[in-house]
């Protein structure tokens, strides 16, 4: 097999995997839509299993890599797992350890059709990667190679409580928001049918958001490491895709760290996005992956497994990719004394604001710019020019001998660059959750290469908002002050030559899905200098034509969080959203939800409306627990109301 062999590609919607089913003697079967290449030859098959509906935004993200796969030779399962979409069966809580259960059924029932050679692969994306490592940890028969991106082994620790501290904007801003319309969707697929619908209806009237799992399990909850992936369980090839943009960053490498079969890393600048799609720095993932695949599974000795196998973008002075043999490789730990005095400052809890949505799930736009001025809000210690240029390669950490943490939830540490100029451009950050027993904080790893004459920067605060909730302090915001009486920085050098020079392949144009109509991303900070009040925003709108390019889905989409300065333990998020399809025998479906939340506690609300009819209302709290002064305002009320209530 080679890049250059082009099948036509076959499309079967809505094939049936069995799966058994709790309570029922005919058992269960998942949805799954199936890309074949033409041939009179069997194929080895990739797997791909979703909670994000194939008949919707999954679906129109995936296609043109399923039919890239197909048309190069292999077969493509694209998998609504139990509980969504098409896939019959009750839904899960997230992060669920049975999910595996659909990916082994997935992956054996792929080797056993007529179709495939019985040499199947897995891979998928953010939540497809973390189905991908966990299927994998169960060690199905069939399974030959996988290849996880921008995944995750620890639901807890890398995205809901990042490091032990209450996650914001990202896990239920956007997710909760995009989750829970996921979950309102009517069926696009065979829309009509008695089965679609009775399984659309059966989740709306019964099953709870995402959201409501989220806020039911705070920080340290026990429920969280029977989430755990263990990926050192994994022994088949995995070839792991990461970005240093991306929130999973750290993930994504302890997962390579843990694997024990055959391994291959690959680490891009990117944000939380397919590596060919990324607006900058794309390389071309599906030439990659073809390879990795015609190894793996095809029996071809293309020489995957003899070349180094880890591949890292380096950032900062002259960008470039280097190859290496291990990762971290090998080097000096280089070791900083930042300051040796007192250090004193006033922190802001809007610290954070104006570093970028580095830590949020976006497709590109918000990476971090100048830091300057958000490094600012925190107690900031900034080094001499460097005499030579310094390469980091690996997971830098901040040692803090601090004289006052009391009132201080945790720490947040982040290392910047900064020019002759004085712009401070970010590394990489860290947080500790609890500093009241160990003042050391590991930082996100990174690869970045400092310039002779730039200096290093250490920010350090108590946030890093709106990644983060603020921290709630009843103290006045004039008495926030953390001191500390010295801060000491050790960095895994390496020599600047280290390493090998590597080329990897660019996109080479389109992909043949012509699905994606427009894209408009909004992101903006805002200041309120009456009510000393932050806002940051993001969201936008987009359209495209749904896998069968049989109907026109249009979303809308807006999230506001907002800190002010002196309540900073009231610290709010208000989502909207408006999805509209357009349905190809002329229907018009139209699903709105909003959100209002706090950190202690969640409103939800959706409707659903075709041609004009109202067929779905519905409204969820978290709130029953917690006081009526924590409770967000009920979806359509102001503020000003709720407080007045």
């Amino acid at each position: 097999m080679s890049a250059e062999r082009v099948h036509d590609v076959r499309i079967v919607r809505d094939a049936r995997i069995p799966v058994p089913s709790e309570g029922s003697r005919h058992g269960a079967t998942l949805s799954a839509d199936l890309y074949l290449p033409v041939t009179d030859h069997p194929v080895p098959a990739l797997v791909s299993v979703t909670p994000y509906r194939k008949d919707a935004l999954a679906g129109i993200g995936a296609a043109g890599s399923l039919r890239w796969f197909a048309a190069h030779g292999y077969a493509c399962l694209l998998v609504d797992f139990r509980g969504t979409g098409s896939s019959d069966g009750p839904a899960r809580p997230p992060f669920d350890p049975a999910e595996a259960d659909d990916g082994v059924a997935a992956v054996e029932w792929a080797a056993r059709q007529p179709w495939c050679t019985g040499a199947v692969g897995m891979w998928g994306l953010s939540y497809g990667a973390v189905i991908t490592l966990r299927t994998a940890a169960r060690r199905p028969e069939h399974l030959g190679a996988i290849i996880p991106l921008l995944g995750m082994p620890d639901p807890e620790r890398d995205f809901i409580h990042p490091s032990g501290a209450a996650g914001c904007l990202a896990p239920l801003g956007v997710w909760g928001l995009g989750t829970l319309r996921d979950q309102l969707l009517p069926p696009l697929h065979a829309h009509r049918s008695s089965a679609e619908q009775r399984r659309w209806r059966e989740r709306v009237e019964q099953a709870e958001p995402y959201l409501l799992d989220l806020y039911r399990h705070r920080p340290g909850h026990r429920v969280w490491r029977s989430r755990v992936v263990d990926a050192g369980a994994v022994t088949v090839p995995a070839f792991c895709v990461a970005g240093w943009r991306d929130l999973f960053c750290d993930g994504s490498l302890r997962a390579y760290e843990q694997l024990q079969g055959p391994r291959k890393l690959l680490v891009g600048p990117w944000m939380h996005t397919m590596p060919q799609e990324s607006p900058f720095d794309p390389v071309d993932f599906h030439a990659l992956a073809l390879r990795w695949w015609d190894h793996w599974l095809a029996g071809i000795d293309n020489g995957v497994d003899r070349e180094p196998p880890v591949t890292v973008r380096v950032q900062g002075h002259r960008p470039r990719w280097r190859s290496f043999d291990s990762w971290p490789p090998p080097g000096e730990p280089f070791s900083v004394a930042a300051s040796a005095g007192p250090l004193a400052a006033r922190l802001d809890p809007a610290v954070g604001s104006l570093s970028g949505l580095w830590a949020i799930p976006t497709s590109g736009f918000g990476l971090p710019g100048d830091q300057h001025e958000d490094d600012m809000a925190g107690l900031t210690v900034t080094g001499p020019p460097l005499e030579r240029s310094l390469l980091i390669v690996g997971r830098p950490a901040a040692a803090l001998a601090a004289a006052q943490v009391c009132g201080f939830g945790r720490l947040v540490v982040k290392l910047t660059d900064v020019d002759p100029r004085g712009r401070s451009t970010l590394i990489t950050g860290g947080v500790l959750a609890d500093p009241s027993t160990a003042h050391r904080v590991v930082l996100d790893p990174t690869a970045y290469h400092l310039a002779a004459g730039h200096r290093l920067r250490v920010v350090v605060s108590d946030g890093a908002f709106p990644r983060l909730w603020p921290c709630g302090s009843e103290s006045a915001p004039e008495d926030r002050v953390l001191r500390l009486t010295r801060l000491d920085l050790e960095l895994p050098a390496v020599a600047g030559a280290e390493g090998r020079p590597a080329i990897l392949p660019v996109p080479g144009g389109g992909d043949g899905a012509e699905l994606w109509i427009g894209d408009d991303p909004r992101w903006s900070v805002s200041r309120d200098p009456i009510h000393r009040a932050t806002t940051v925003t993001m969201g936008g709108s987009l359209s495209a034509r749904t896998p069968q390019r049989e109907h026109l889905l249009e979303l809308e989409t807006e999230l506001m969080a907002t800190v002010e300065a002196a309540v900073p333990g009231a610290a709010r998020i208000h989502g909207s959203s408006t999805t509209t399809v357009r349905l190809g025998t002329g229907e018009r479906i139209v699903v709105q939800v909003e959100l209002r939340l706090t950190e202690g506690a969640a409103v939800a609300a959706g409707t659903v409306h075709i041609d004009g009819v109202e067929v779905l209302n519905r409204h969820w709290h978290s709130a029953d627990e917690a006081s009526r002064r924590d409770r967000p305002a009920p979806v359509g009320d102001s503020p000003a109301r709720a407080a007045a209530q």
